[in-house]
């Protein structure tokens, strides 16, 4: 039965919501306005020397000043003076680069070069998938000509720039191989390959170098080219990866590893005062196959936690000769206006189950030789030795 209410109890009603909502926004703005004010003589303090310093320098400094440079150097060394070496400012033109690096996004013709004997310019090394490689350059070519101009004393570095550039655009090439020149035109720009697959006898192997947002579908096509032939057990190479994003990790650890526990993330992420702020979790899907892990001392940031969570989740053992690098903190990118950016360490990271490796690294279940990646895995002393253990060779 519903039961009806006076008008002055309405109104009363009405008032006390009112007045109780009053108060809420009072409170917030209150603790808005003490939070400002807590921190506002410190500002105060701060502008004034540099407004003051800024005085002296226009007054008295006997040179000309720069004052872009100057703000550029204001921004880089307020950062700096956190005492913090992983956060940094960057200028509008640094952080474009940033996020090409972090995204894989690469420019120019994807080739290492030198200054040869004879002034020309000298391919050192070429890098798969690039533009160079797909336009059939290959290392000890010599670049003689660039759209028609020979390259000389007077002109070489403007010739050499044109190996630069932005994506999607082109140059001519003539190069020299073996006595014939050849002519090729070549579009700049492409996305960097950070997956690379080999075989030894019937392991399988799949070297990371970096973790882009292409990594997990890459590595993705690797295992299941490896479970398509008689690959009975796979080497996952972290040696030299010490850079990459920890959300493309966990993505690409999904391709080996469970689900993620409903009660435990792949990865957490905690602030300064222990409050979690974000997690990363796993899908469901796994390799069944057996797999080793090959760690170094470069192996640092999202490689570390790749390879803490393929133990944490009992899918893979650690081969090394030392304790991993140790770097388990979040960092996060903020634009700023001008286009400039700073990135900042936000939080620590978390993994699946084990205690935060910051600042200790992570200890290998196998101490083996340090042999970093030659031309040949049978050259490979690390290499062979997680082999020996996936074979049952060696306890």
């Amino acid at each position: 039965m519903n039961k009806k209410i006076s008008l002055g109890a309405a109104v009363s009603l009405f008032i006390l919501v009112a007045a109780l909502a009053s108060a809420v926004t009072l409170a917030v703005v209150g603790n808005e306005y003490n939070s400002i004010l807590r921190g506002l003589p410190e500002k105060i303090e701060r502008y004034e020397i540099l407004d003051e310093l800024d005085d002296v320098i226009n007054n008295h400094y006997y040179g000309k000043s720069d004052g872009a440079y100057l703000e550029q150097a204001v921004a880089q060394g307020y950062v700096e003076g956190l005492g913090d070496k992983s956060s940094l400012y960057m200028t509008a033109d640094r952080y474009k680069e940033y996020l090409s690096e972090v995204n894989g996004d690469m420019f120019g013709i994807g080739a290492e070069y030198t200054k040869s004997k004879g002034g020309n310019i000298e391919i050192t090394k070429v890098y798969d998938g690039s533009p160079a490689e797909n336009s059939g350059l290959r290392a000890g070519d010599i670049i003689v000509a660039f759209d028609g101009i020979r390259i000389d004393a007077a002109n070489y570095a403007e010739m050499e720039a044109k190996l630069q550039g932005d994506k999607l655009t082109s140059v001519n090439i003539i190069y020299n191989r073996d006595g014939t020149e050849t002519n090729v035109t070549v579009v700049k720009g492409y996305e960097a390959q950070s997956v690379f697959t080999d075989a030894y006898n019937n392991i399988g192997y799949i070297e990371i170098t970096d973790f882009y947002p292409s990594t997990a579908e890459q590595t993705q096509q690797a295992i299941d080219k490896f479970l398509s032939s008689e690959i009975t057990a796979v080497v996952v190479d972290l040696r030299k990866n010490s850079s990459g994003n920890y959300e493309q990790a966990i993505k690409t650890l999904d391709v080996f590893v469970p689900m993620s526990d409903t009660q435990k993330a792949a990865a957490t992420i905690l602030d300064e005062n222990g409050n979690v702020v974000k997690t990363f979790s796993t899908a469901s899907g796994e390799v069944n196959l057996p797999v080793a892990v090959l760690v170094s001392a470069e192996t640092q940031k999202a490689a570390e936690l790749f390879a803490c969570n393929m133990r944490d989740f009992n899918k893979g053992m650690l081969f090394g000769s030392g304790n991993t690098g140790g770097f388990a903190m979040m960092q996060e990118i903020f634009e700023l206006s001008k286009g400039s950016a700073v990135l900042l360490t936000t939080g620590t990271v978390i993994p699946y189950k084990s205690e935060t490796f910051n600042g200790i690294g992570l200890a290998p279940d196998y101490i083996t030789e340090e042999s970093p990646r030659g031309d040949s895995l049978a050259a490979d002393s690390q290499f062979l030795y997680a082999v020996s253990v996936l074979n049952g060779e060696q306890a």
